[in-house]
């Protein structure tokens, strides 16, 4: 079965135009390589019911929810808590993530102290460019899991690539290759008509149409195994070349 994921970004100055979202375009690409379908990407203001909202209708259509923003040490900063009474769980003073904290800022971690407060059970994540920890937490008997990732997008790359792409490669990995097709088509609706039935072949993986002269193909392939992506990738490039003009295919696994 194909796991899913959602991502909730939570700032209200994102809402409000003041800062420019881009850290779920970043993670939709690396769950799309890790080989988790994202089923929805949600912004949020820093809001404790819309923030409860948003994570309780996240987990019930997912198997990894990311959180991004809100974890600092400011009166606004309130994700974890939040997450913590829409999850019923205490938010508690964790010692690892006051030992992360010193790490990053020494004697001065008292200042910092609300981001040690995390949600009972969670594991904290270093913070290895910013201060506030992260936060692992898994739920529903393991099956589940939500990351709680800092906003400033080079602390959430830092921390995912460190600490969560680990986790959900071991957990979800899946192999995955990337298609790219120009066809020698000027008509993205004449190209869509000639590979329907193939869609409906192959529907697990994934078609994307291009609205470019000449139209190209997008084509995401997930698979359990290498011998059977290959498979697919092959009987997919041959049954493209039979049903359309092909001017080019890149494979990238």
């Amino acid at each position: 079965m194909i796991k899913r994921a959602s991502i909730v970004v939570v700032g209200t100055e994102i809402l409000r135009g003041l800062v420019q979202e881009v850290n779920s375009h970043w993670l939709v690409k690396k769950l799309a390589e890790i080989g988790l379908d994202v089923a929805r990407v949600v912004i949020v203001p820093d809001d404790y019911g819309a923030i409860a909202w948003a994570l309780e209708s996240s987990i019930e259509v997912s198997d990894v929810v990311l959180v991004t923003g809100g974890l600092g040490f400011t009166e606004d900063d309130i994700t974890l808590d939040a997450a913590a009474r829409a999850l019923n769980l205490k938010l508690v003073l964790n010692a690892e993530a006051v030992e992360l904290l010193k790490k990053r800022v020494g004697e001065r971690f008292q200042g910092y102290i609300k981001a040690a407060y995390i949600p009972e059970g969670g594991r904290p994540l270093y913070n290895s460019v910013g201060i506030s920890p992260g936060v692992h937490l898994s739920i529903d008997g393991g099956n589940k899991d939500i990351f709680f990732l800092p906003g400033v997008p080079v602390e959430m790359v830092r921390m995912f690539e460190e600490h969560v792409e680990p986790i959900l490669r071991n957990k979800y990995a899946r192999y995955t290759a990337r298609i790219s097709v120009v066809t020698e088509h000027s008509k993205e609706s004449d190209v869509d008509s000639l590979i329907a039935d193939i869609k409906k072949k192959y529907r697990e993986a994934y078609f994307k149409t291009h609205a470019s002269v000449p139209v190209a193909v997008s084509i995401l392939v997930p698979a359990h195994s290498q011998s059977e992506l290959k498979q697919k990738v092959e009987s997919i490039v041959n049954e493209l070349k039979r049903l359309v003009k092909v001017r080019s295919i890149e494979v990238q696994t």
